[in-house]
């Protein structure tokens, strides 16, 4: 018999439609929002935080068996907390799952997870559990997350992680079950992801419809992207994920007293930014909350570039042709796994003339081995999790 799956951590983007939550049972709105004044559009990201998260949580239901249930981690976090407790979950499931990203850093204490995951009678697999920054795991890491990772070894454990370096560090940690096999968003839409790659050869640089993203708003060097890179036909957009939360950018209604056209995914309120004054090319501002509206906007594109890795990895699901700026060793771990093409940051802003250096490192590329090393590590992927029994 298939194992009944609680899958929580890290949600889809349907988290959105949730109205409430009772038991083992989630109640969903038939409405979907529409977020277009200033207060619900920012309400709106601060559910999520970063709306590239939401591509974690749908790659994993989609691989995950039909038995795979989710369960938002608030619900279970309050039934904790105001006394209900978990027996109807733990009585309802045979195996949770749990969605993370870089939860092994120094900057967060994993103390809720710790005290859910406690609760729960069943194995626990942590499914794309990842590291920040190298350099964190050479410190002691916050007391909230070595309780968590006490509570999980005590228990029948299965740690898929985004790469060698988080699977070599909880080996190291005398955890048993530890398989690298990337992050499960990149696994959804396959056959689409091997026609992007296929694809990137023939990208025009600076003549195409591209998507960028990064961190407009926290440093200069998106903005040079967008200046060196953007077609001088106004046909180029930068998505936002979590700028508006974490960064120096601010929007204002516009006449009509709104920021956000839920049809389109533009933000059309008056926008400000850090460097905005630098930016010489015309570019829209999208944003979006709804994933499949997210990949057909962007399935219209020609080319996605830029130093986000989830506003990458939906292009490759779409279709489109990607390359993505490694910033930092979360993004490297899952790069160098996947063999996904990646430019380094400080070549990058190093060059003296972006554009050439982009279509320089499209044209030297071994398209073949790419997706040979890509196909390899899906068929890990799914091979993993039915050694689990949850594919």
């Amino acid at each position: 018999m298939a194992p009944r799956i609680l899958v929580t951590g890290i949600p889809s983007h349907l988290t959105r439609l949730i109205q409430k939550a009772e038991g083992a049972q989630v109640f969903y709105s038939e409405k979907q929002p529409q977020p277009e004044g200033k207060e619900a559009f920012l309400r709106e990201l601060k559910n999520i935080s970063n709306t590239g998260n939401y591509l974690i949580g749908e790659g994993a239901l989609r691989a995950l068996s039909p038995n795979a249930t989710h369960i938002p981690f608030w619900h279970l976090w309050n039934a904790v907390n105001n006394g209900t407790g978990l027996d109807t979950i733990n009585d309802r499931f045979d195996i949770c799952v749990f969605t993370c990203a870089n939860l092994l850093r120094k900057g967060l204490s994993a103390d809720a997870e710790a005290l859910v995951l406690s609760r729960l009678d069943m194995p626990v697999v942590m499914l794309g559990i990842g590291i920040q920054n190298r350099p964190d795991l050479e410190q002691s890491l916050p007391e909230g997350t070595q309780r968590l990772l006490k509570v999980l070894k005590e228990r029948e454990h299965y740690f898929l992680t985004r790469g060698e370096e988080t699977a070599a560090f909880l080996r190291d940690q005398g955890f048993s079950f530890v398989r690298p096999v990337g992050c499960p968003s990149l696994y959804f839409m396959p056959a689409n992801v091997k026609s992007a790659l296929r694809r990137l050869p023939d990208v025009k640089v600076g003549e195409c419809r591209t998507i960028f993203t990064g961190y407009m708003g926290a440093e200069l060097e998106t903005i040079g992207d967008m200046n060196a890179l953007s077609s001088d036909d106004g046909r180029s957009s930068y998505v936002v994920q979590d700028e508006l939360l974490h960064f120096d950018m601010q929007v204002e209604p516009d006449a009509d007293d709104r920021v956000y056209d839920s049809a389109s995914g533009r933000v059309i309120g008056d926008l400000t930014f850090k460097g905005s004054d630098e930016l010489k090319k015309k570019v829209d501002v999208h944003a979006f909350f709804d994933t499949n509206q997210w990949r057909a906007w962007t399935a219209s594109m020609d080319f996605a570039f830029g130093r986000r890795f989830h506003g990458n990895v939906i292009a490759l699901q779409a279709g489109v042709p990607s390359l993505i700026v490694a910033v930092d060793d979360r993004m490297r771990e899952m790069l160098n796994f996947s063999g996904l093409p990646k430019l380094e940051a400080a070549d990058f802003n190093g060059a003296n003339d972006r554009a050439a250096f982009v279509a320089d490192h499209l044209a030297a590329m071994n398209i073949p081995r790419i997706i040979e090393t890509y196909s390899e590590r899906e068929r890990n992927f799914r091979s993993v999790l039915n050694e689990i029994g949850i594919a």
